[in-house]
Formats: structure tokens, sequence, C-alpha cells
């Protein structure tokens, strides 16, 4: 499942011309790899990691971003391998979509 959104995350970035090497490793190696990035700060973290900077020029497609990373970080708090700011990320895409600020 987390692969399968993965790789929905990848097809919206490159549409979007914001693809990520670390993106593609996470797909294209093998489990461990994957689940580095999963679980890493260039997708996770502050500054300049896919949760907080990618596509903000395209609204729609941030919106839609958006819901993939809260479905990802559903499923990686599921199972138990998150980073740190997983649930942040996810608690925070939740309440912008409610009040429907994004």
């Amino acid at each position: 499942m987390v692969r399968d959104i993965l790789q929905q995350i990848s097809e919206l970035l490159e549409r979007h011309n914001d693809s990520s090497n670390a993106l593609a490793i996470g797909l294209l190696g093998d489990d461990k790899k994957m689940w580095n990035f999963l679980i890493s700060n260039e997708l996770w973290g502050g500054a300049g990691s896919v949760a907080d900077q990618a596509v903000l020029e395209f609204p729609d497609a941030r919106r839609q971003l958006e819901t993939l990373l809260i479905r990802l970080g559903r499923a990686q708090m599921n199972l138990g391998r998150v980073n740190v700011r997983t649930e942040m990320w996810v608690l925070a895409f939740e309440k912008w979509h409610e009040e429907g600020n994004r």
C-alpha cells in the first residue's frame, strides 16, 4: 500500500516538474531503501522537504499531494514506521483540508 501511494506521489511531482531523486530511489530500490526514504527528513522534514514545499506553485496539485501524504502518513503510522514529523504533517494537512484553507 505505501509503495502504491509513493508511486502516485512520484507521478504527481513528475507531472509538475518537481521530482526528487530520493523519491525515485524510494520507488525503485529495495524495501530497505524505500523505508529509509519514507522515514526521512527529505519526505517529512521541515524547509525543503516534500511535505513542506513540493508543488506549492500549483494549488490543485498541492492539495492532491497533501491528500496523498495524509494517506501515506496514516499508513505509516498504522505500521509504526514514521519520521518524528509524520504525525504533525498529517494532522496539519487534515486540519487545513477541513477548514478549506488549501
